[in-house]
């Protein structure tokens, strides 16, 4: 908030849940996105034209803070941009964390991804370099969304999605009646709930319907790792 309060300009995508912050806040110079992050768009050019935007508006204001809901380096690829931009165009940037999509996942979950072992992946990356799997570990899937496509169909996410690939890397590793959750999580703040719809991997493709550009696929082990006979031995001694 401190950094909101002291900004010139702020720049954001539109959420109603923002404007009652800035609101709050009393921020006057407020900047939105969403004209340049198009249903249909293409992926790195709403992102270029986003980043072009922000760096022009340095030109006008001292100090410029752009919101991006969750944590900015989870799965935020303007971070990176802006990173390489402040070196290029010399100004400075720095990156405060805010409460990520994970942190409510391992709420809705119930579940400690540290106790359980966890792998926190990009579905497109999943498939693209054939991620061996490791069953025994949690696995939270993002951006299934936009499985295969670099089109950014935010009014609907089935469009051109190859969520059939995503399903077929999947029962490599897993039986098809291994039941995965589908969840939205709570992203809105207090009064609002997660969205989580169970289903089995078999079914994946027909549950298309469910699936958003604030979804993530939870899949949780199946079995336990071999235990290292050697380190428990000496974790356990006295």
């Amino acid at each position: 908030m401190r950094q909101i309060e002291a900004a010139d300009c702020v720049v954001y995508y539109a959420d109603p849940n923002l404007e009652k912050v800035f609101d709050e806040a009393a921020v006057e110079n407020r900047v939105t996105l969403d004209d340049l992050y198009p249903h249909g768009g293409v992926d790195d050019d709403s992102y270029q034209a986003v980043l072009d935007r922000i760096v022009r508006l340095l030109d006008k204001h001292d100090y410029v803070v752009f919101v991006q809901q969750g944590n900015p380096r989870l799965g935020v690829t303007l971070a990176d941009m802006l990173q390489e931009a402040s070196i290029a165009e010399g100004f400075d940037f720095d990156v405060f964390p805010g409460i990520s999509s994970l942190d409510t996942l391992i709420i809705d979950t119930d579940r400690d991804p540290l106790e359980y072992g966890s792998v926190i992946i990009d579905a497109n990356r999943l498939i693209l370099f054939s991620h061996k799997i490791c069953p025994e570990f949690d696995y939270y899937i993002y951006h299934i969304c936009s499985v295969g496509t670099r089109k950014t169909n935010i009014d609907d996410p089935s469009a051109d999605n190859a969520i059939g690939l995503l399903q077929e890397h999947l029962l490599g590793a897993y039986p098809p009646e291994h039941l995965c959750k589908i969840i939205e999580s709570n992203g809105a703040g207090v009064g609002s709930a997660s969205i989580v719809v169970e289903v089995a991997i078999r079914d994946l493709p027909s549950a298309l319907d469910e699936v958003t550009f604030g979804t993530t696929l939870f899949i949780p082990s199946v079995g336990r790792p071999p235990v290292n006979q050697a380190v428990l031995d000496l974790m356990m001694a006295e």
